[in-house]
């Protein structure tokens, strides 16, 4: 059979895209379109075909029968490549000829089963040639494996799936923010809060925030932007519904490569534990390693002790009291602030604390 690609299908470039090529200047010396298309088809994954639509004749480029896994030379028809399609892949693609012949480009993506039985993925263009008349006389067209693009685009569309199933299912929403710290707008923030778009420009969606939480979110907020450490805050959000309930925020910077500038990436999750009860704050349910500390003074606990009343782990413990836990468990606090409260004391703001009854016996 003889290929399009071939050198007595060559001709000048004043009659047909196959001769020298040109550029808006100069022509491209001593070499033809022909040489460029090998170039291309020597990657093993493109090919190119040509069919005249009044006889029906067509022609194939050797890379596109190494495409359709075709060996031997043997005629050629459209017909062929548009049989081979993958069942699954025909109810969406049934219409490619009716469309080549009656002039209507096309692009498309769809599964082969190849003569070896093998499936791959390939992108099919086409585009039609017109007569003088303005009529449909022959189509040209590329196919392209694109089996690999479509490995990594299922393999990312998995990958965020899993993601959002695990976000969705931990989290009442996913955030984002730049680099500068100025949050970008989601949807889940309207589900929660009822704030549009052009609620929260110039920093207005803190007004969602309880007042009595702003200025400890907003410096804590403002640390971790300005030293790339990850942000973590319980506070209050207004709902949709009306009223107040307690969250847990975190974010983490995420540093691109390529000198890229990072972004913020953070979810809000709802936090039973810190919802308000007996009028408690959010720096009421925190405790300072001072405190800790003072705290097992006053009762006289070992580490032993504070860990077997509250549940928490030593190892926990001995890192929140040496200040080099940066990102302690609000549940492992609370546990902690609990223990302690039984026993009769009193936390205050700060580093307070006090002992308003004595202590019990040792636990």
């Amino acid at each position: 059979m003889s290929s399009f690609l071939d050198s007595s299908a060559q001709v000048d470039s004043t009659a047909g895209p196959l001769g020298e090529l040109t550029t808006a200047g100069p022509k491209l010396q001593g070499a033809s379109s022909a040489h460029f298309l090998r170039l291309i088809e020597q990657r093993g994954t493109t090919g190119f075909w040509t069919c005249d639509l009044v006889t029906g004749q067509s022609t194939s480029s050797t890379g596109l029968l190494r495409v359709m896994g075709i060996e031997t030379q043997q005629p050629f028809r459209v017909l062929d490549l548009i049989n081979q399609i993958h069942p699954d892949d025909r109810p969406r693609c049934d219409d490619i000829w009716s469309l080549i012949r009656s002039g209507v480009p096309v692009n498309r993506d769809f599964r082969i089963i190849r003569a070896d039985r093998t499936v791959r993925w390939v992108e099919f263009r086409s585009e039609v040639i017109l007569d003088a008349d303005q009529r449909p006389v022959r189509a040209i067209g590329v196919v392209q494996d694109v089996s690999i693009q479509h490995e990594h685009e299922l393999a990312l569309e998995d990958t965020i799936i899993r993601y959002r199933t695990l976000v969705s299912a931990i989290a009442a929403m996913e955030w984002r923010a730049t680099a500068s710290g100025e949050p970008v707008f989601s949807y889940g923030w309207t589900a929660l809060t009822g704030q549009l778009e052009s609620d929260v420009l110039d920093g207005r969606w803190i007004e969602a925030i309880h007042p009595d939480d702003r200025a400890a979110m907003k410096s804590a907020w403002e640390h971790a932007v300005s030293t790339l450490s990850p942000y973590v805050a319980n506070h209050r959000i207004l709902q949709i519904n009306g009223e107040y309930d307690w969250f847990h925020a975190r974010a983490v910077p995420i540093i691109h490569k390529g000198g890229r500038s990072h972004e913020w990436l953070g979810i809000i999750m709802r936090h039973d534990e810190l919802r308000v009860n007996k009028g408690e704050t959010g720096s009421d349910t925190q405790l300072t390693p001072m405190q800790i500390r003072a705290g097992r003074a006053m009762l006289q606990w070992t580490l032993e002790d504070l860990s077997r009343v509250s549940g928490v782990s030593i190892s926990s413990i001995r890192r929140i009291e040496g200040e080099s836990e940066r990102s302690t468990r609000p549940a492992s606090l609370l546990a902690i602030r609990q223990a302690f409260e039984k026993e009769g004391l009193v936390f205050h703001g700060g580093d307070g604390v006090s002992l308003q009854r004595h202590p019990g016996a040792r636990p």
